[in-house]
């Protein structure tokens, strides 16, 4: 069996956030070494390798403190010193915006483009309501308007709130992460009800891809990744050093595209990109099937989740046109017209 790769630098820091805030009391650097296995071999006497561990803690804890979460040390009677995160120092409190305010932010986010997916998360978290809980979009950032070729099929129109379906996601994995990651850290049995049945699982890692958290889990001998937010209810923790450390490259268990990664139908979309965005990478994520005079390329893209799909379409604005299939082509135009008469109405 292949060896475990180390985790990149960003699972790693998020990985070790949630560690310092799943715990009831605060850990030495020694414990969190040896709970999460993140920084070096546990009983290591390599001085290089030991070295290596130091400054890679000492970087990820000054990551954690640059994003604004705040690590709070304290000395132990040994002279050793322990860290913790304290929910109050990492959690946003309740901001009570009122329904119009909720609805302002979600399209001046909508109408900046930054070119990364953290801002629609953070409104989501936000303007997170019920009617906010719906449907399989996830809003885009475009500075243009993103197009559907229209071939008459009168789709039903889509609420613009489709648009923040990560506010629900986001709500059930945030209570869910600190304990599964708690779970991986210490090798406990986690217990869950995922599409309508109880799984007993050892959790191997968290990753995350596309805005969306999964747990990494080998049930019946079979290593499974499991979307965060649709676990049903409470997950239970029990038997704690139950199962020994897997060689398992939890990476790799899910594809680096995020149009890939979901559940349910899997489809073909192909979109036509203008010459203006077609040399660009965002471009490149589509397969080019061809080639035209104007410098315009029509692709084609294996779609399994529609939330990834809408975000890299509207990330090339008014470039992108989607042509078939029809269904989808009905589905983007009477979403689109529905943000466009949703922020009709916020403007007046």
């Amino acid at each position: 069996m292949a060896a475990q790769s180390r985790p990149d630098a960003t699972e790693r820091v998020m990985e070790l956030m949630m560690y310092l805030l799943a715990r009831d009391v605060p850990k030495t650097r020694e414990e969190i070494w040896r709970d999460t296995g993140l920084y070096a071999p546990d009983g290591t006497t390599d001085r290089r390798t030991l070295d290596s561990a130091r400054a890679s803690f000492e970087r990820d804890k000054a990551l954690i403190r640059n994003l604004g979460v705040r690590i709070t040390e304290s000395m132990e009677h040994d002279g050793a010193t322990s860290y913790t995160i304290r929910p109050r120092d990492y959690f946003l409190p309740d901001l009570q915006l009122t329904a119009d305010e909720q609805l302002a932010l979600r399209f001046a986010a909508a109408r900046v483009d930054i070119g990364e997916t953290w801002d629609l998360e953070a409104v989501a978290k936000l303007t997170s309501t019920e009617a906010a809980v719906s449907g399989e979009g996830t809003a885009a950032t475009s500075g243009g308007t993103a197009r559907a070729a229209s071939d008459g099929n009168d789709a039903e129109p889509l609420s613009a709130d489709v648009s923040l379906e990560t506010a629900a996601a986001q709500q059930t994995a945030g209570s869910l992460l600190p304990k599964l990651a708690a779970a991986v850290a210490e090798r406990a049995l986690v217990r869950f009800a995922y599409g309508g049945r109880e799984r007993d699982t050892q959790p191997l890692g968290l990753l995350c891809r596309a805005g969306y958290w999964y747990l990494a889990a080998r049930e019946d001998d079979v290593v499974k990744t499991f979307r965060v937010d649709r676990m049903e209810g409470d997950a239970q923790i029990s038997e704690r050093g139950a199962f020994a450390r897997a060689d398992v490259d939890v990476a790799s268990l899910l594809p680096s595209e995020p149009m890939e990664i979901d559940f349910g139908a899997d489809f073909e979309a192909r979109v036509r990109i203008d010459a203006t965005m077609a040399q660009q990478p965002t471009a490149e994520r589509g397969r080019i099937v061809e080639r035209h005079d104007d410098g315009s390329v029509t692709v084609t893209a294996r779609v399994r989740n529609r939330a990834a799909f809408r975000l890299w379409l509207l990330d090339m604005g008014r470039h992108a046109v989607v042509e078939s299939p029809p269904e989808l082509v009905g589905e983007i135009t009477s979403w689109l017209g529905a943000l466009a008469a949703e922020a009709g109405e916020a403007g007046r």
